[in-house]
């Protein structure tokens, strides 16, 4: 018989191995590890805990959710509101007070007060013009209007700002004190990142003498000059410093005013003359807070976008408070914390069935989070029990003798 050949085993094809299969083993093998199984059981647990955190404080994602600017009360003295990135128009953020001469509205002059500040060249050769020497350099500035008798007057104000830095900029209006009465109202602003231009002009109408029943008192340091209006002024204030403007009702009332009143939205922004303009960021907070990011006290609403703005829609100014209406898509935080639409978790407990889903889930997590740390001792080994041993049973009528033989 011939010789059967025997195969090669390397021209045997082999099935190849799934490289798929040995991976898998690979995690199976890697999971079995105990360490691995309680990093992963904490991993999980954080999860579930953050996930059941923001079940309970969900954000509001929209001013709308909440009443606390609709509208929001900055106590004269006691707080602030500051705006960051403010835009009026694209790029820029100004802002004004005028009266046109056919207004009905209250007939207001205004005084203005700047810490430190410096007349623009164009104003002091204008007031060069008028044989009147004004000085160039920086000091307190104040711009003083008063009204002669049987006469009107009224100020105008106009500020435009530029930005100084890439960074934020901010714009903060306060009220350090409280007005007098309803025929006074007062506004502090303190610009970060932003230089200002403040342009001011009284004009009114002449009496029998050929005079302005207006009267301007520009004080520069110790230098002053009282005018009789109708020039503007043009003051231009460094990033950093405060001013302050004051606005007084030209109206006198044999009465008198009452000591309070309703806020006046006397302040209109961008070239198009609106109550509203934009703002990434709301903040009231104390006016003794070393700064906004530093008060843990406060309001403050952000918007959630960059190229969605908050808009606050009007800034009114009353005789101790301001008042603003603030809208748009944002958070708003209060002494620190979001505030939260609802509790989904307590609403989940109103129905039974997804309360008893709700914590069996949570029942069976915490059942493998223990197993895992506290696995249960294995079994030890069966213990073997011996069976008494069967004694020979004697029978009473056999003899147990062995015969003889």
């Amino acid at each position: 018989m011939p010789d059967t050949p025997t195969p090669n085993p390397d021209s045997v094809p082999k099935t190849p191995t799934p490289a798929g299969g040995s991976q898998w083993q690979m995690l199976v093998a890697l999971y079995r590890r105990l360490p691995v199984q309680r990093g992963i059981v904490i991993l999980v647990l954080a999860a579930a805990v953050g996930l059941q955190y923001r079940l309970v404080n969900v954000p509001i994602a929209d001013l709308s959710q909440t009443t606390k600017f609709s509208p929001a009360t900055i106590k004269a003295a006691d707080q602030v509101v500051s705006f960051r990135n403010p835009e009026t128009d694209p790029g820029s953020f100004a802002f004004a007070y005028e009266q046109t001469a056919d207004s009905q509205k209250q007939r207001m002059l205004v005084d203005a007060y700047f810490d430190n500040a410096v007349l623009a060249d164009e104003t002091v050769r204008q007031l060069a013009a008028l044989h009147v020497h004004a000085p160039s350099e920086p000091a307190a500035i104040s711009y003083l209007t008063s009204m002669s008798q049987n006469g009107t007057c009224d100020t105008g104000v106009r500020v435009e700002t530029a930005r100084t830095t890439p960074k934020d900029n901010f714009v903060q209006f306060a009220q350090s004190e409280l007005a007098p009465s309803d025929r006074h109202r007062l506004l502090e602003l303190k610009l970060t990142g932003l230089d200002s231009e403040v342009t001011l002009s009284s004009q009114g109408t002449f009496g029998a003498t050929g005079m302005s029943a207006c009267q301007v008192t520009l004080r520069v340091g110790q230098w002053q000059e009282i005018t009789g209006g109708f020039v503007p002024i043009t003051i231009k204030v460094a990033a950093g410093s405060s001013y302050r403007l004051r606005w007084e009702a030209a109206d006198v009332q044999p009465t008198g005013w009452n000591t309070g009143g309703p806020a006046l939205p006397l302040l209109v922004f961008g070239r198009a003359r609106r109550q509203s303009f934009h703002s990434d960021e709301v903040a009231v907070v104390p006016a003794d807070a070393s700064s906004k990011a530093a008060a843990r006290d406060g309001l403050v609403a952000q918007s959630e976008r960059k190229d969605s703005p908050l808009t606050v829609d009007s800034l009114l100014i009353g005789t101790d408070h301001l008042q603003l209406n603030a809208s748009g898509k944002g958070r708003v935080r209060e002494n620190g914390k979001l505030i939260a639409t609802a509790n989904l978790i307590e609403t989940i407990n109103k129905y039974p069935l997804m309360a008893a889903l709700f914590g069996a889930a949570n029942l069976g997590l915490l059942n493998w989070a223990k197993r895992r740390f506290f696995p249960p001792s294995p079994p030890g080994p069966a213990a073997v029990v011996a069976f008494p041993r069967q004694q020979p049973t004697e029978d009473k009528g056999e003899s147990t003798t062995p015969a003889a033989s």
